[in-house]
Parts: structure tokens; C-alpha cells; sequence
């Protein structure tokens, strides 16, 4: 393992990037990343509802609001080397019982694409869920020709499992998604770094 200083209250660490709950002094860096990609991003997420600014202070509220419940889990993706914020991976739709899923949503800011950092952040994610949350299987729903977003999944050990037309409406249209999963069996047998 690498020897880079970590980030405090990191509650997964990787050779370039960790993992964290945000917090209020986060506010600033975060809404920049979000402005300054918002080109980049926007392309990908769904209209908000009217009156929401995703791409202001609204949107770090939210992550705020929403960071540690038991449905869901919000996590900063931190470089380790310098602190800066690089994105954000969040489990929704957490769901317990007899099913133990959750649904993976991530963006990466612009200027940090093509560096690995999503995918280390996919698979610290997914190690927090299997060992931590208790959870047995991780879904991502993924627009077609979103190349990026397909490699870091299967980088990080998920599968296609499924297809469905007209999933989501992103930008006002709807859109047909990819369907990928890892379940704690088929992670346990990935080879290292998991």
C-alpha cells in the first residue's frame, strides 16, 4: 500500500483516492467542482425538480441532508495526496431483508476523468457495502454510451446483468439503461485489490 498521507475521517482508503462523509467545509470546494463541470456532468442527470440547483448550494445540502441514512449513504471521493474533491459515489435505494441491495450513483469531476480514481472509488465502495453495510448486492444503472462509466464497473468486478428501454428521462428525454451488479460472492472471488 501506498504511503500517501490519508484524509481524516476516511472510512475506506486506496493507493490515490479515499473515501468520506462530507462535511460543512467541504461546501465551497464542492459546489466549485460541481460549477466548474457542469458541461461535463449535466449531460448524464436527470432534469431536477424545479427550484433545485444542482449544481449550487442545493445540491451540497442534499448531500448534506442525506449522507448517513439508513436507505443511503453519500461518500466524498477524496485524492489522497492533496485532499482535493474528485466526485462523489453514493448508495441509494438501500433496501434490507431478504434482498440486501443498494443502486451505485457516481460522477467525477471534470479534469479528473481517465486517471483510474472512479474505478478505486467503485471498488472502495463496494468493500464498504459487502464488509461494513451488510449489504449482498450492488446494482448501477448505466446509459449505453456511457464508455467511461461501463469500464470502471467491470474494472471493478460488477457484470452486465440486464437491459431496459426508456429507464430514466435525463435532460428531458427518456433514456434506456444498462443494468450491472456484483453480488459479496462474486466479489469474494475477484482477484486483488478488491
Amino acid at each position: 500500500m501506498n504511503t500517501m498521507p490519508s484524509q481524516p475521517h476516511a472510512l475506506a482508503v486506496g493507493d490515490s483516492v479515499c473515501l468520506r462523509f462530507p462535511v460543512e467545509a467541504d461546501r465551497d470546494a464542492y459546489i466549485a467542482l460541481r460549477r466548474d463541470g457542469r458541461e461535463h456532468l449535466e449531460r448524464w442527470e436527470p432534469i431536477p425538480p424545479p427550484g433545485f440547483d444542482p449544481f449550487g448550494p442545493d445540491a451540497f445540502d442534499r448531500e448534506i441532508a442525506c449522507h448517513q441514512l439508513d436507505e443511503q449513504e453519500r461518500w466524498l471521493i477524496v485524492r489522497r495526496d492533496d485532499g482535493a474533491i474528485v466526485g462523489r459515489l453514493a448508495i441509494t435505494a438501500i433496501e434490507r431483508g431478504p434482498f440486501l441491495n443498494g443502486r451505485f450513483g457516481y460522477w467525477i469531476g471534470d479534469g479528473f476523468t481517465g486517471r483510474g480514481y472512479m474505478t478505486e472509488a467503485i471498488r472502495l465502495g463496494v468493500r464498504r457495502a459487502f464488509t461494513k453495510m451488510g449489504l449482498h448486492r450492488i446494482e448501477a444503472n448505466i446509459q449505453p454510451h456511457n464508455a467511461a462509466s461501463r469500464r470502471a464497473v467491470a474494472k471493478a468486478g460488477f457484470r452486465l446483468v440486464g437491459y431496459s428501454p426508456n429507464y430514466l428521462q435525463i435532460r428531458g428525454r427518456w433514456v434506456d439503461h444498462e443494468h450491472w451488479a456484483i453480488t459479496k460472492e462474486m466479489w469474494e472471488a475477484l482477484p486483488a485489490p478488491r
